[in-house]
Order: C-alpha cells, then structure tokens, then sequence
C-alpha cells in the first residue's frame, strides 16, 4: 500500500464492487457511496490512519460531524467487510511506556494467532499488565526467570477468577515462546515451566456424547430450510472430524476433496495440519447444503451467510447452530461436547493417544488427555480379558 489516502479509497472501492456482487440495489449503493466519500474526507482531514478507524473517538467525531441516519449502518459493514477479508489489521492502542518487545509479540500474534479482537484486547491487557510489573519492579526481559513470573501471576491472583489465571498463563506461554524461539532473548523457554494449578477431584469434567446421543442429534436435523441444510453440515462436519468452531467457519471450498472423501485442514490453533477422512453422510450433508442453501458467489469460505451481504459466518455462529440443534433435541452439552466426542471415539476405536492428539491439533500430551475419560469398557478387555 503505498499512503493513506490511497489505502482508504482502494478499500472503499472494493468494497463497493463486493456490495455489487452481492447484488445490492443501486439506491443502496448509492447511499453507501454517498457516506463512505464522506468518510474518506474525514480520515484524511483530520490524517486519521486507516488502521485507527475502530477508535470508538475517531468513529463518534464522524458520526457527530455527517449527521446521517444510515451512517452507523453504513461504516460498521465498511468495518466488518475489512476485518472479514482481512484487508486491514486494526491497531489497538499502546500506552507510552510499552517495552518495543511486547508490541513485536502482539503484531506476530495478530499475523500467525487467528484471534477475534476481543482476544486481541486481552493479549493487550495481560502484556500491559506484565510490562507494569516488570517496570515496578525493576526487572528486565533480558534477566527473566521463572521466580520472576510466578511472583507475576501471583499478585492479585486472588482478584482474578479461575478462568482469567488460566488466560494469564496461556499469554504468557505465548509470550516467552516468542521470545526465546523467534528473537532468541531468552537463553530457555520459561513457557514449558508455567504450569496450570493442579485440580483435583475435577467435578465438572468434559463431557461427551453416547452413541445414542449421536443418533438422537442427528435425528433431530431437518432438512427443510436452508438454515437446517448447513446447521446439518455442520453439526455432522464437528462429529466426524473434531475441528474446533473457529475451524469450521475458516473451512474454505478447497478444503474439501469431494472425490477422495477428505478434508484437509491447512492451518490449526497448533500449528497441526491434518487431512481428515469424511464419512459418506458428511460429504453428503455438505453436498446438499452446497447445492440447496448455499448462494451462489464469488467466496471461498464454505460456510457464508443466507442473507445478504452473504459474508463468512463467525465462529460464534457456528457454535450457535450446534447449541440451538443440541437444545431442540434435548441433548445435554455444549457445542464443545463434540470436540471431545470425537476424541473419545478415536479412543474407543483403539487410537493411541499420540495419534489422537496430532488428529485434535494439540500442542501437548497434556492438553489432550484433558479430552479424554476413561472408558470401563477397554479397561475391562485390558484387565480382565472380557
């Protein structure tokens, strides 16, 4: 890209050729054009960058200057269509006294990390928080120790809740991984050495669904509208393969090997690609959503909006479509309760759990043993030879 002026009016052009694909009348158009122009002016006026325009001050100063009813509409779809296409990476602002090394790591977690904003926020948040403490307490990056991170994350643990601890320690691994791996700052990784609180007794552990759960859900899918036809793709997507929810919804048409029965997932939370077997009635159910629900237009993403501007549904959505379908069928869960079906299946199928972790993306052993319960029946073959 080469200045800012340029940047703004290519993106809002492109923009309106994709409401034109999209087939939007041309009094729409019109109206979008109309506020966009005005728009530009006001970014370069004022030399807003446009990676600065989802600043809650820079939007309100617009929006109280144009006076437009359809204005709010208009700029929020502008912004939506970017994020989606993933035309722009929208800055999140710093306070002054940032060490450099933490904004390096959050723009590397922003290129290689597939977070929603809001997880971006809480990167910033936590990162905030321990260049705080680092310089309150006189410590440098380069003199990091794990004595000194686990002093970190015990100030106001108290105050954080179970979850947020657990959030702190997943940044921070992120972090130190960073520095050692991708800067060579830290002589050792200190992420293997931050280690979750142990529990014991878990009284809440994953759940997963019998088999005649499975038939029940399937059972409950209906095929009559075209929010049926891809709520049944994607229900049956999660069972036969474990992909996570954001997975799902970044699943693009050249995925999808209809021929070889497969599904080749290129880019993973771990950094994993796999190629999965799809069973017949997956492929099958894909097919007639593709056919039957899905509009006809120039987007790779399988799973994409029924109404128009027809964008690329969120991870959010997907996890909707299973919990709406859970509830309709009276099956007890969340939308993650398949993840862990599926891992508990390739258990029962005699997978080891090496090949079970590779097959659910993990990391770790240790994260994937968190899927998986004992199943007495193995136990008896094993124990008892029954």
């Amino acid at each position: 890209m080469k200045d800012n002026t340029t940047d703004i009016a290519q993106l809002i052009s492109d923009y309106l050729c994709f409401m034109i694909d999209r087939k939007y009348s041309s009094s729409t158009i019109d109206t979008y054009d109309n506020v966009l122009a005005r728009f530009e002016a006001f970014l370069c006026g004022h030399h807003i960058n446009i990676h600065h325009i989802i600043d809650q001050n820079v939007l309100d100063s617009f929006y109280q200057t144009i006076q437009l009813p359809d204005a709010h509409k208009v700029i929020n779809g502008f912004i939506q269509f970017l994020k989606n296409k993933n035309l722009v990476n929208f800055d999140i602002t710093w306070p002054d006294d940032l060490q450099p090394i933490f904004l390096d790591y959050f723009n590397f977690y922003q290129r290689t990390g597939q977070a929603n904003l809001k997880r971006q926020r809480y990167h910033r948040k936590v990162l905030k928080d321990f260049n705080d403490f680092l310089i309150k307490n006189q410590n440098s990056i380069n003199d990091l120790n794990i004595q000194i991170v686990d002093f970190f994350l015990e100030e106001n643990k108290s105050k954080r809740s179970m979850k947020s601890n657990k959030y702190y320690r997943s940044v921070l691994r992120g972090f130190f991984k960073f520095l050692h791996n991708e800067c060579g700052i830290l002589d050792k990784d200190l992420s293997s050495q931050i280690v979750n609180a142990p529990t014991f007794n878990q009284s809440n552990p994953p759940k997963f669904l019998r088999h005649n759960e499975i038939k029940k859900l399937l059972n409950a899918t209906s095929l009559s509208t075209s929010k049926d036809l891809r709520t049944n793709a994607i229900v049956r997507l999660a069972i036969s393969s474990g992909l996570r929810p954001i997975e799902i919804a970044k699943i693009s048409l050249d995925d999808i090997h209809f021929k070889n029965g497969e599904l080749t997932i290129p880019v993973r939370k771990g950094r994993n690609p796999v190629t999965f077997p799809l069973p017949e009635s997956t492929i099958k159910a894909i097919a007639a959503y593709m056919v039957g629900a899905r509009p006809q237009i120039n987007e790779r993403r399988l799973f994409v909006g029924l109404f128009k501007p027809y964008l690329p549904v969120s991870s959010d959505l997907i996890q909707k479509s299973i919990r709406e379908l859970m509830r309709k069928a009276n099956v007890p869960g969340t939308p993650y309760c398949l993840r862990h079906t599926f891992a508990q299946n390739l258990l029962e199928s005699g997978a080891s759990i090496f090949e079970i972790k590779e097959m659910l993306g993990h990391d770790s052993i240790k994260a994937t043993k968190n899927y998986l319960h004992i199943d007495i029946k193995l136990m008896r073959e094993v124990l008892f030879d029954e």
